[in-house]
C-alpha cells in the first residue's frame, strides 16, 4: 500500500464517511456482498478471517448470514477499525486486529474474505505473499472470497476503462470534487492488475478451484479454496 493511500484511510473524515461510498462507485456492490455470504455459508464456517475489514461493511453482511459465527477483522488503519466498531455497534462476535494479514492469528480459519483490498498491494512479490499468508491461515478446503478493481494498467486500453469507471461514479450522487480526487488516486496509486494475473496469483499462492463469481465493469470477484 502506498503512503498516500495509507494516509487516506487514517484520515478520520474519510473513515467517518466511508460506509456510503462503495455503493456509489462500485457496480453491483450489494450483490457482491450477497454472493460472498452465500459462498461462505456453504461451508458453515465458525471462524472467518476478514482481511481489510475495518470499515465493517462486509462484516455486517456476514454477521447477518452467519449469526453463530465468529469473525477476525484485520485492518492497518485504527481510524477504519473505529469506524467499523461504530457502524456495527462493536458486536462481541468480532475480534479486531490493527495491522496487516501477517499480524493476524495463525488460525486455522474456516473461511476468509478480502474485499476491495488487494488492489492496494504492489505486484512486486507483496501480492503473492499476502495471498500466501491468507492461505496459510485457512483449513484445507476452506472457501476464500476476494474482490477488487482488476485493470491491467500496462494495457493501452486501461485509460478507457478508468474513464468508464469514472462515468459510472459520476452518474451517482457523489460529490464531483470528491469523485475526481478518488479517480486520480485510482489511476496513480492503486496497484491493480488484470483478471488473468489475479487468477494466476491465487493459484501460485496455493488456492485451487479458482472461479470468477462477480463482475461489475472492472470490479471482479472470485471464490477459491485452500
Amino acid at each position: 500500500m502506498t503512503d498516500k493511500i495509507a494516509d487516506l484511510f487514517k484520515d478520520p473524515e474519510h473513515a467517518r464517511t466511508y460506509a456510503d461510498r462503495p455503493r456509489k462507485i462500485i457496480p453491483g456492490f450489494d450483490g457482491l456482498h450477497r454472493i460472498m455470504a452465500q459462498l461462505l455459508a456453504e461451508a458453515s464456517p465458525r471462524r472467518t478471517l476478514v482481511v481489510g475489514g475495518g470499515g465493517g461493511l462486509e462484516l455486517k453482511t456476514l454477521i447477518g448470514a452467519l449469526p453463530e459465527g465468529r469473525f477476525c477483522a484485520v485492518d492497518p488503519a485504527a481510524e477504519m477499525i473505529a469506524q467499523g466498531k461504530s457502524y456495527l455497534g462493536d458486536p462481541p462476535s468480532v475480534d479486531w486486529v490493527e495491522g496487516y494479514i501477517f499480524d493476524a492469528p495463525e488460525g486455522p480459519f474456516d473461511a476468509a474474505t478480502c474485499l476491495l483490498t488487494l488492489h492496494f498491494v504492489p505486484d512486486d512479490g507483496a501480492k503473492l505473499e499476502t495471498l500466501k499468508a491468507i492461505r496459510s491461515r485457512l483449513k484445507p478446503g476452506a472457501p476464500f472470497v476476494i474482490a477488487h478493481l482488476s485493470i491491467d494498467k500496462s494495457d493501452p486500453t486501461s485509460d478507457q476503462r478508468f474513464d468508464r469507471y469514472l462515468k459510472f461514479g459520476s452518474d451517482s450522487d457523489m460529490d464531483p470534487t470528491v469523485l475526481k480526487e478518488a479517480h486520480e488516486r485510482v489511476r496513480t496509486h492503486l496497484n491493480c492488475v488484470g483478471p488473468d494475473r489475479d487468477e494466476e496469483l491465487l493459484r501460485e499462492a496455493g488456492f485451487h478451484g479458482v472461479e470468477p463469481v462477480f463482475r461489475g465493469l472492472y470490479w471482479c470477484g472470485w471464490v477459491a479454496y485452500a
